[in-house]
């Protein structure tokens, strides 16, 4: 009831800020009361910036974070009554505020008799106790990785030859256990997690769990079934120990892989007692819960993974010596893959029993097909995205430079590639349902009345629409030549020497950043142009539909028949070609006003026109953005050429063509910017974003070349020159070289300061400057603090480090009359020294660190009996 009057009041509140300067709590709304004081504990300022004790701290234990969380205009989702009361003020009291994101300012309170610092007995006595608990704890994982090392020892035992020596092998071995123990803790998350969404479903929407229920239900008529629910009773069991010791050792752990609800779900503990697990538990009674609970996880998913196959797949080996000679089986296949296959038979086998004791004839409809609805099915699904792929692989085979009968032996050979096929023409049919619902989202739906509509109720998956999909078929025949194959002649007839396309041309150890480019690029493409074509369609269709008085006809509103789920829409669709309508049938009315437009004798012949100029419009821009990108990122490489030939690289044109689309893309922008501007005739405006612009370029290039630079030859000097150059031959400086690993570690360390709870690589000053950098960005930052308190702070201290060992050595030492090769030592050897330097003074101070927070933890326990908020001050 004091909520709802709280909430209720914040209109009086509202009015009575409106007439008199009245501070109020940003929370609740409410002005200061007698036992409650307002107080401003972060650098929040306006009206954010009051709030009572007793609702900040509600808050904390609500939000389990101890730092503001305004940022921008984000506060309205953390806010909500305030933003729906005082919209107008809180409007304009965020304006001016760009990020708080600062620590609430809350001091402990001891009691009276709390001394100034723990004995010295006291504490060690605590650091024991709790390196104990430690060691108690990491102790059963320590033992996983040893028990699943042991077990990689004993599956590899005959790979111990490909090794140089034992050691080696039993390295790896070691490491493949410890990704192991790893991999099973990923999973068993997963399973917590999946378990938290599958409650939560069936709490809230039952009904899509339905199915899931009903083969439930078919599992219980099986006698196997008992294993199944026994194994299942000791892994829900050891999952929900899981799930509590996330919720207590990670309690950060909901906010950020849980959001909205899940968060809310994830939360209540389940209580696991692990004395459930009977005569188990009682037989290791010596064992205390953690232990038992790790060491249950570890042995019972490594038997079911790999332990149970490997034993299958002897068993299965040593019948298979029994037959006739089936060498190729026994050499080929391990015993692990042969188990796993073995047991995903049985299970196949297993279910398809389950299905058939399900007697509901409406329910079996959705697990067991006929022979027909199958056939159709792959015709529908396997065969014709499989033409389709063949269809865009002939059209495109001029790309790689092969011809048409060297690409059909290689098809001959290898009948894999019927699934490169298949996943290319599922793709293309991914792209074309796009394209048709933004086209149905701009053109009525009259336009579409000779397409299937898959919304219908009387719709089936099964049944053969087969003059839907032919037309479909010859539709995407059609658009595949026009967008892919005449581009290539057209290009190849212009500049023969511009194909065939180089792939892959790096070397192994740059694989891994060419398949990110392969993989990752097309996604970025595809979320970065999406928003942009949607107007670009709309304004064509609207430009072309006038001039061809068609206006009447395609423009329009049209309404979305939201009848069946979107995934489900997305499958009907796949299965007729795309070339399906999300639409019902049309009204009387609008039938009538089609047949008045369609007697009119050049109605056609605009309908044709129209198509023929949307055909000229998708080969002018396949052909534009076919060739533009890649010319502009080949250019890019021939300016960096040099530097790829001292790496031995080549460039690579799919490489190639994503930096020239960026290129591209950031150069339509700035004109699209630079023309608005003018048009708007704020050239004075324009001016101030070119030098700010200028200005960010002048920051970004220091930034990104001098700093790294920089940093890379200081760690070539530290560590590579040591140790890989001998002390009678000179260094040879590789300046590229040093840059990428001054960009590496760069990165690295902006991560570790600014993601990372991690305090102790980098100082309060400097993680305060890239918290602001990152809060504020750089064009709302002085270009003077920038260049003199950021840039110029981290030059300085670099050349200071590159500078002072090199003139110490190079002026005293010779002075001091030293021999030459003691000089040469010396200058070869100091900035190794330097850095030891450094690393001892880094340990030191990180073991004074952890000495301080492990005393204040131990003295809080002790003496710590609640918490005080008190005001903000840039002091603190």
């Amino acid at each position: 009831m004091e909520t709802e009057n709280k909430v209720g009041g914040s209109g009086e509140a509202t009015d009575m800020m409106k007439n008199e300067d009245v501070d109020i709590c940003r929370i609740c709304q409410s002005p200061e009361e007698p036992n409650n004081p307002l107080r401003h504990p972060c650098a929040c300022r306006g009206s954010l910036k009051y709030v009572h004790t007793d609702c900040i701290f509600l808050w904390i234990n609500r939000r389990r974070l101890t730092h503001c969380e305004v940022q921008n205009l984000l506060s309205f989702f953390l806010f909500p009554y305030f933003f729906i009361e005082n919209k107008n003020i809180l409007s304009a009291s965020l304006l001016p505020l760009q990020i708080c994101k600062r620590s609430y300012s809350i001091v402990p309170v001891y009691s009276d008799n709390a001394p100034e610092r723990l004995p010295c007995q006291e504490f060690l006595k605590s650091v024991l106790l709790r390196a104990f608990r430690f060691m108690t704890l990491i102790l059963p994982w320590l033992l996983a990785v040893a028990f699943h090392s042991h077990c990689m020892f004993f599956l590899l035992a005959d790979m111990e030859t490909e090794f140089e020596n034992k050691i080696a092998f039993e390295l790896s071995c070691f490491f493949l256990g410890l990704l192991y123990t790893v991999e099973i803790v990923t999973e068993i998350t997963y399973i917590v997690v999946l378990r938290v969404i599958y409650e939560e479903i069936a709490r809230t929407e039952p009904e899509l769990l339905r199915p899931v229920h009903l083969i439930a239900n078919g599992l219980r008529h099986k006698g196997v079934t008992k294993i199944l629910l026994v194994l299942w009773k000791y892994m829900r069991i050891l999952c929900d120990w899981w799930h509590d010791q996330l919720l207590q050792k990670l309690p950060f752990f909901h906010h950020v892989f849980m959001r909205g609800p899940l968060a809310l779900a994830f939360v209540v503990p389940r209580n696991t007692l692990l004395d459930e697990f009977g005569s188990i538990r009682r037989f290791l009674f010596f064992l205390d819960d953690n232990t038992f609970a790790v060491l249950a996880i570890n042995i019972s998913w490594s038997f079911l993974d790999y332990m149970l196959p490997y034993l299958i797949g002897q068993a299965v080996f040593v019948l298979l010596r029994c037959l006739p000679p089936h060498g190729w089986i026994l050499e080929n296949i391990s015993e692990i893959t042969v188990g796993h296959i073995v047991l995903l038979s049985v299970w196949l086998a297993y279910f398809k029993s389950v299905f058939t004791l399900i007697r509901n004839p409406t329910r079996t409809r959705w697990f067991s097909l006929s022979v027909k609805d199958t056939l159709i099915l792959c015709f529908k699904i396997i065969l014709l995205p499989w033409m389709l792929g063949c269809w865009i692989d002939f059209c495109t085979f001029p790309l790689t430079g092969a011809t048409v009968s060297q690409r059909l032996e290689v098809v001959s050979d290898y009948p894999l590639m019927a699934a490169k096929h298949w996943c290319a023409g599922i793709g293309y049919l991914l792209v074309a349902l796009s394209c048709m619902k933004l086209i149905q989202e701009i053109v009525q739906k009259r336009a579409f009345w000779y397409l299937l509509d898959v919304t219908e109720p009387n719709y089936k998956i099964t049944k053969l629409h087969l003059g839907s999909l032919l037309f479909a078929f010859a539709f995407h025949g059609a658009v595949v030549v026009i967008v892919f194959h005449l581009p290539i002649k057209t290009i190849t007839l212009i500049n023969r020497s511009f194909f065939p396309l180089k792939f892959g041309v790096y070397k192994d150890e740059f694989m891994l950043g060419l398949l990110a480019a392969y993989i990752c690029c097309p996604m970025w493409l595809a979320n970065s142009v999406k928003q942009s074509i949607k107007p670009i369609v709309h304004k064509w269709v609207i430009a072309v539909s006038s001039c061809l008085k068609l206006s009447n006809f395609l423009l329009g509103v049209p309404q979305r028949r939201d009848g069946i789920n979107h995934n489900v829409r997305l499958a009907f669709g796949i299965a007729e070609g795309c070339m399906v309508s999300f639409y019902g049938s049309q009204s009387d009315t609008t039938d009538e006003e089609d047949t008045n437009e369609q007697r009119d004798e050049r109605f056609v012949l605009r309908i044709g026109m129209m198509l023929a100029l949307a055909a000229l419009s998708m080969f002018l821009v396949s052909t534009t953005f076919m060739a533009l990108p890649v010319l502009a990122g080949r250019a890019f490489f021939n300016s960096i050429s040099f530097y790829m030939l001292s790496f031995g690289l080549e460039h690579d044109d799919i490489c190639a063509f994503w930096i020239g689309l960026c290129i591209m893309r950031k150069i339509y922008k700035v004109t699209c910017f630079a023309y608005d501007h003018v048009v708007a005739r704020r050239i004075d405006l324009l001016l101030k974003h070119v030098m700010k612009c200028m200005q960010n370029v002048l920051l970004f290039s220091i930034w990104i070349f001098v700093v790294p630079g920089l940093l890379g030859l200081l760690i070539d000097l530290m560590i590579i020159i040591p140790i890989q150059v001998p002390l009678d031959e000179s260094p040879v400086y590789n300046f590229l070289l040093d840059w990428l690993i001054g960009v590496y570690v760069l990165h690295i360390w902006i991560f570790l300061t600014l993601f990372t709870p991690i305090t102790c690589f980098a100082t309060v000053a400097w993680r305060e400057k890239l918290q602001r950098i990152r809060s504020v960005g750089i064009s709302h930052l002085p270009f003077t603090w920038l260049i003199r308190d950021v840039i110029g702070s981290a030059i300085n201290t670099l050349l200071t480090t590159l500078c002072f060992p090199y003139v110490l050595t190079n002026s005293l030492f010779p002075v001091l009359g030293f021999s030459r090769e003691a000089n040469l030592t010396v200058q070869r050897f100091v900035w190794p020294v330097l850095l030891a330097v450094m690393v001892i003074w880094f340990s030191a101070k990180l073991t004074r660190d952890l000495i301080i927070y492990i005393h204040q933890v131990e003295f809080d326990n002790r003496y710590k009996v609640g918490e005080r908020l008190v005001d903000f001050t840039q002091d603190l």
